[in-house]
This record gives C-alpha cells, structure tokens and sequence, in this order.
C-alpha cells in the first residue's frame, strides 16, 4: 500500500472515530472509545492513558487508562510528561529511552513506585512516548499520553500527526459530553425546583385551608377542645394541651386512650418541655412518641401542644396542622386573657363597691351574678404570695397562679367568690357547714402545692400565706374586717409566714403588741424559765407537753391524743411540770399567765432560742 493509500486510510479510521465519539454524551464511553481509536489507529502503541485537569483540586487525574491494572493516579501541573504537556500546551514526542526517563525525573517518588507496581511491562523498557494536550479555547483542559515499549518500533512523526488530530476530535466530544452533563443537571435542577414549587404550593393552599376552616371555629365561638377534636381527627392520633401548671387541660381522640397514663408519667414529660422549640422523645411507659409543641403568645410560651405518634416523625403537611392548631390556641388564650382581665374589673369593681358599704348597689349589681347572700355568715380568706423584688414573676404566671387558686376554692367551698388585687387574692366563702379550720388547712395545703409549681415554673423562691376572717354578718363589717385580718400581714412571726392563719388566734396578740416588748419578753421568760432552763434532754418533750396541755384547756384526754403518748406518761410529765414550775397547771390564773407567755414565743421567737 502507498504512503498515500495509507494515508486515506488512516484519515478514514479517524472521520469514523470522530462520528463515533461525537454520537455519545457519556463521558466515560467517550474516553473509552477514543484509547480504543488511538491504539487502533497507532500500532506502535503498547499502553496509554486519558488525564483531566481538575481546577478544583489543581490536578491532573487519570480518568481511563489501557496496559495499567487499577490505574488512579494524580499528577500537579508540570510534574512528569504529563504535567510538561500541561504546562506547555504543545505535544511531547520521546524519541528514546532517555528523554522518557528524563521527562519522568520530575514524578514524586510515591508516584513512581506506585507505577512499577500498576504498569504491566517494566517501566525501564520504555521506548519513546507521545503526550498530546487536550485544547480547548486556548485552555488545556487534559493530556493522552501514549507509550511504547522494547520490540516495537518507536513512534514516528505521522505516529505525534495522528495522535494531534484524535486529540483534537476528542476534545470536541469531551466539552459536549460535559456541556450535555450540564444541561441534564440543570434539567433535574428545573425539575427539583418545579417539585419544590410545587410542594410549597400545595402547603400553602393547604395552610391556608387550615387557617380558614380554624377561623371560621373561632367566630363559630368553638373552644380549644373543639380545635383539637378536628387536630386530633386531621392527624389520625391523639393530642392533649398543657398549660404553664403542667395540668393537661384538653385531651382529643381515641385511638389511644392515653390521658391517664399521660397524668401517671406528666414528671417524666417535663423533662422535654423547650421554651424555644419542638422537641420530641419516645415514652417507654406509652410506647409511643411524643411531639411537645410551644404554644407562643406574643413571643412567650403559655403551654404546649402535645402529639401521640407511633413513629418518630410528622409530614409536613401534619407539621403545617400542629403549627396551625398552636397559633389558634394561642389566639384563644389571648381571648380568655382580655376575658380574665374583664372579669377581674367587674370583680374588682364589687370589692371596691363592698369595701364602701354600697350594699344598695351591691344588691342589684353584683349579688345576683356572684351568688353572694350576706344574709348569711361570710368569711374573707386572704392569700398573700410572697417573693423577692429581684424575682418578680411574669404576670402570665401571677394570672394561671390566680386560675389555679380560683378553681381550687370553687372545689373546695360551696360558694366562693376570688378577687385578684396584684399579688393578693381574696377569696369571699360562705360560713356554712362546709367550712371549717380542718377544710381550710386542706385548703391551704393545696395552694403550698400550687405554689411549689409555680416556683419550678417561673424559676423563682416564694410562698403562700393564708389568714381567714373572722366571720362577716352584714356589709356594713366587711370594710373593717378587711382592714383588721390585712393588718395580720405584719403581726404574723417571720418564721409562721408560710402557714395558714386564722383572724380568732390573733385578737390577743393583737393586744399584746401595743405594750412594750422589753416587758413582754421579761414576762414570757420569767414564766418559762423553769422549763427553758431544764438541762434534762427531756426539755423539749416538757414544753411540747405544756404547750398542748395549755392550748387545749387542761382537757387531758384531748392533750394525750394530741401527742400521741399513753396516758401515764402524759400524768408524769404533767407532774413534773408542776414540781419544776412550782404551780398548779388547773388554776385558771396560772394557766392564763402560762398562756400569754406561750404567745408571747409566738411575736419573739427568740424567747426559744436556746431549744
């Protein structure tokens, strides 16, 4: 065959190769096509390999290679043949031996012994070598580098000619390959971002579906427990609220059956309540998962929206549902607040009205709504909460503080009627059969315990005093009667402030007060002293004694039960308190003069200092 048969020959194998390369827009089929082309077209060629530069990394990487096993290699700009042609942009031709391991002295030496060990011949029988850049708008963007070994010939320069024009060709379907790569990106791009579009369209129409059908519950005077019926039915699941006191105050559905448990295991939920955020954790006890959801109320939480889930995830569609369900709750407690404060105005208003002695205006204004009857014995219990300054508690706290104590007394007492002024509630009860002092003290108990979770809550040290009236007979008392029981406020010992007081214990301390406490401490102790002194161990138990013998009137069979201590016993210390007091604890004088020392400890506690 001519040097020009040869020729249009070759020319043809390359037009098809062309077409062939052009005809895909995979990348790595085109790579693959093009070593194949290039071995098949240069017979002088044993192995060769197909670099990309990667801008990212400033790195030529091996991207298809032939007579290599498991070849990956990275060459930098300038290192070895490969990152000379790079540099250069022009074709390598080696022409022997030496100039290849010339060329190659730049290699790392990693690099190098990784090829030893990847190349299938020997790296010292080495020929020549070919390396073509790939070239495009007058960036390199790769290199082919061709190599061949002892017992072939070496290339020649029609060998460099048609590896020039495969490089060309390759470049060309390489940039439309990667251009086609691009376009399919951003295709799926537009279709992400069409599916997410469309995502956010159905949220928001189904949002404001939500927003609509809960507004029109609102105007159609439906309360919580309405809204989370439909939550409840919207998500399949059960959902309860929680309010600022920890009380489960709504429960929904019956897929579950939960609110007893959810009351048994309430301590282990508090752990995840978040001021900030949902949180959500498994129960053990349920075998469910919780979602707790903050409901907000101009930016501070009142509660929280509480979700039963099998598993521990919500769609975003039920996500939208709780959001919804958490902002219309929010809007109700905001009605019942301007509905609180109202009602706190017109009850105010009454109190004032009592206080002036309007009974008149009473009559007709207030009675009939508060079911008041002052035909009949009133009782005015005073609840005192007590906190430092620095701690002051958000109002929010104050006003479920005053909710819990309300339903607390209307629980407690037939009637009953609670006025808030700031941090004082008064509670107006009947003086019917159903109050008593072991009522009251019931009562009072109750609050402590209220008030214990107000502290956890609003993160604060307070307490509760109560003082209960004496009784209130007609309207024209109960001025007067406010003013005395109020006035208990500063004749109550510090360390009794957190009790239960009643107007009657105090009328003689009262009394007492007015004389000089010099005097009055002087007297406690000199009537007292036998028993303070006693260096006995059994001091405390002799006081104890007396106190409850004193108190109950010398009754002994109510002081021994009291005590709870056999009837000898109580005989010996009675005995014994009358050898060390020298008198008779049955003579009216004495144990009135025993009595007023005994309340005298009650206004100057110090007086027992050394008990």
């Amino acid at each position: 065959m001519t040097d020009s048969s040869q020729r249009i020959k070759e020319l043809q194998n390359i037009l098809e190769a062309t077409k062939l390369l052009n005809a895909s827009r995979d990348l790595d089929f085109i790579l693959k096509e093009l070593m194949n082309a290039t071995l098949r077209l240069i017979k002088s060629a044993d192995i060769g390999i197909i670099f990309l530069y990667d801008k990212s990394d400033n790195l030529l990487k091996s991207k298809y290679s032939f007579g290599f096993n498991d070849m990956n290699v990275s060459l930098k700009p300038g290192e070895s043949i490969t990152g000379i042609t790079f540099m250069q942009m022009k074709t390598l031709h080696l022409e022997s031996t030496e100039e290849v391991h010339e060329a190659m002295s730049s290699m790392s030496g990693e690099t190098k012994e990784m090829l030893h060990n990847r190349i299938i011949r020997p790296m010292d029988t080495l020929l020549s070598a070919i390396s073509c850049p790939l070239i495009h708008d007058g960036e390199c963007i790769g290199v082919l580098v061709l190599d061949n070994y002892i017992g072939r010939e070496p290339f020649t320069k029609d060998d460099v000619y048609l590896a020039e024009l495969i490089s060309v060709q390759a470049t060309i379907a390489i940039k439309n390959a990667e251009k086609y790569s691009r376009e399919i990106e951003a295709q799926d791009a537009l279709k992400e971002y069409s599916q997410l579009v469309e995502m956010e369209k159905n949220k928001y129409q189904y949002s404001t579906f939500l927003h609509n059908k809960f507004t029109e519950m609102i105007l159609n005077r439906n309360t919580s427990d309405d809204i989370i019926d439909e939550v409840s039915e919207l998500l399949q699941t059960d959902v309860f609220i929680i309010d600022l006191f920890y009380s489960i105050v709504s429960y929904a559905g019956n897929h579950y059956d939960k609110r007893e448990e959810l009351e048994d295991i309430k301590p282990a939920i508090l752990n995840y309540m978040n001021s900030e955020g949902d949180t959500v954790h498994y129960n053990k006890e349920l075998g469910l998962w919780i979602l707790l959801y903050p409901i907000f109320v101009s930016g501070d939480v009142f509660g929280w929206i509480g979700i039963l889930m099998e598993e521990n995830h919500l769609s975003e569609l039920d996500r939208i549902v709780v959001e919804k369900c958490s902002n219309v709750v929010a809007l109700e407690i905001l009605k019942d607040y301007d509905m609180t404060n109202l009602e706190q105005s017109i009850r105010g208003d009454y109190f004032d009205n009592l206080l002036k002695g309007n009974s008149m205006d009473l009559e007709n204004k207030f009675n009939q709504r508060y079911r008041i009857d002052f035909s009949q014995p009133q009782r005015m219990i005073l609840i005192n909460l007590l906190y430092q300054k620095s701690e002051n508690p958000a109002y929010k706290y104050f006003r479920y503080f005053y909710q819990e104590v309300n339903a607390l007394a209307l629980k407690t007492f037939a009637k009953s009627l609670s006025i808030q002024k700031r941090n004082l509630i008064i509670v107006l009860v009947d003086d019917s059969e159903s109050f008593d002092r072991d009522t009251m003290k019931s009562f009072h108990e109750n609050l402590v315990k209220i008030t214990e979770i107000l502290e956890s809550r609003a993160r604060i040290h307070s307490s509760c005093v109560s003082i209960v009236s004496e009784k209130i007979s007609s309207y024209d008392e109960f001025s007067n009667i406010y003013e005395r029981t109020y006035k208990l406020f500063d004749i109550i010992p510090e360390n009794s402030m957190c009790g239960c007081h009643f107007y009657e214990d105090y009328q003689v301390k009262k009394i007492l007060l007015k004389n000089d406490k010099h005097d009055l401490v002087n007297f406690s102790r000199n009537v007292l002293s036998p028993v303070l002194e006693y260096s006995h161990s059994s001091k405390i138990e002799l006081f104890k004694t007396l106190k409850t013998y004193i108190y109950n009137g010398g009754n002994w069979t109510k002081t021994k039960k009291d005590l709870h201590i056999h009837g000898n016993t109580l005989t010996y210390r009675l005995n014994r308190l009358k050898e060390l007091m020298d008198a008779d604890l049955d003579d009216y004088q004495t144990r009135l003069r025993i009595q007023l020392a005994l309340e005298i400890t009650d206004l100057y506690t110090e007086i027992l200092s050394d008990m």
